[in-house]
């Protein structure tokens, strides 16, 4: 039995529900993802049965009944949000068939809904003086180099650094092509000079050493905690690999940025990375150029980079204003 009596749902908006779900995997949208958009879209299916409506008859004045019925249901603006999102998936999707359907939650956003503006930002000199510090020795040093480059150079994020793969390497043009997914477009980055030899010699002769020690099973090499099976047709896939043969990065990245509080304690994960190369972008390139090569589907995601600028100068301004100076006392006459 289902544990949200809402999301139980007659057996024909389940066999609509079947084929949108379908549409979403093909789209790459994960497991979890696609579950919670149809538990949303057959959610506003059963309302609009409940309210006589037909699908392909539904305007936005319907729509703005559809979120007051969820507001005395009590859903916060952002969860209504997120039901008109997966609305307006459903919509998009139905439009594949029937191009004239016009799409009713499109624009329809409820405000008010706060966002988390990014934190702890780094300067990118700092990054900068944290990769060329960096002095590789032992094969892990000289993967984490490669890594860090592209963190602070292309600010690509720890889930694309499991999808890349030595293909995506165009070192003739460059560039490096980073796949997109469910959450982030796909970009074509430029590479600096020196990440280009850096690569080369990555491709060449660290990386076939690493995954020759892994498959070996050279135990002093593969220290720390062992996969109980290693995939080696998936591993020789992947441009980046554990050393003690695990296809996920995590346990390495842990290691890594403990080394890298070491240097400077400020900087504590890949995330924070991407937020301050990202800020740092938008000084240098115009908004839609940095949606771009931040992989953003919406830029209204690149926005909030701007607006966590905007919110530094305004504390600066508040704090220099002089009604906000505190002035010595005048002399007792």
């Amino acid at each position: 039995m289902n544990k949200h009596p809402e999301y139980n749902f007659s057996k024909e908006i389940q066999d609509k529900l079947k084929k949108f779900k379908t549409h979403l995997k093909r789209l790459k949208y994960k497991e979890n993802t696609a579950r919670q958009k149809t538990n949303y879209t057959g959610y506003f299916l059963k309302w609009i049965e409940n309210e006589n409506l037909q699908i392909q008859e539904t305007r936005y004045n319907d729509l703005l009944n559809f979120i007051d019925y969820c507001k005395l249901e009590g859903n916060s603006n952002k969860h209504i949000n997120n039901k008109l999102l997966s609305i307006r998936n459903y919509y998009d999707y139905l439009k594949n068939k029937n191009p004239s359907l016009t799409n009713p939650a499109r624009n329809l956003y409820l405000r008010g809904v706060r966002q988390k503006l990014p934190a702890n930002i780094i300067e990118f000199t700092k990054l900068e003086k944290l990769y060329t510090s960096h002095k590789p020795q032992t094969l892990r040093d000289k993967r984490n180099k490669i890594i860090l480059s592209l963190l602070i150079y292309q600010g690509i994020t720890t889930e694309e650094l499991h999808q890349l793969q030595p293909e995506h390497l165009k070192l003739t043009e460059g560039k490096i092509y980073v796949p997109g997914n469910s959450r982030r477009n796909s970009r074509k980055l430029e590479l600096k000079p020196f990440q280009i030899l850096e690569l080369h010699e990555y491709l060449l002769k660290v990386r076939p050493k690493i995954l020759d020690a892994i498959i070996n099973i050279t135990p002093t090499f593969r220290a720390g905690r062992k996969p109980e099976r290693i995939n080696k047709a998936r591993l020789e896939t992947k441009l980046f690999v554990s050393i003690n043969g695990s296809e996920s990065l995590k346990n390495s990245l842990y290691h890594m940025f403990r080394a890298i509080q070491k240097i400077n304690p400020d900087i504590r994960q890949a995330k924070q990375i991407r937020s301050s190369v990202i800020t740092y972008w938008l000084k240098k390139y115009n908004l839609r150029q940095v949606q771009y090569m931040a992989g953003h589907k919406y830029v209204s995601s690149t926005e909030r980079y701007q607006l966590n600028h905007l919110h530094s100068l305004q504390q600066q301004i508040e704090t220099l204003h002089p009604l906000n100076t505190p002035h010595p006392m005048p002399p007792l006459l």
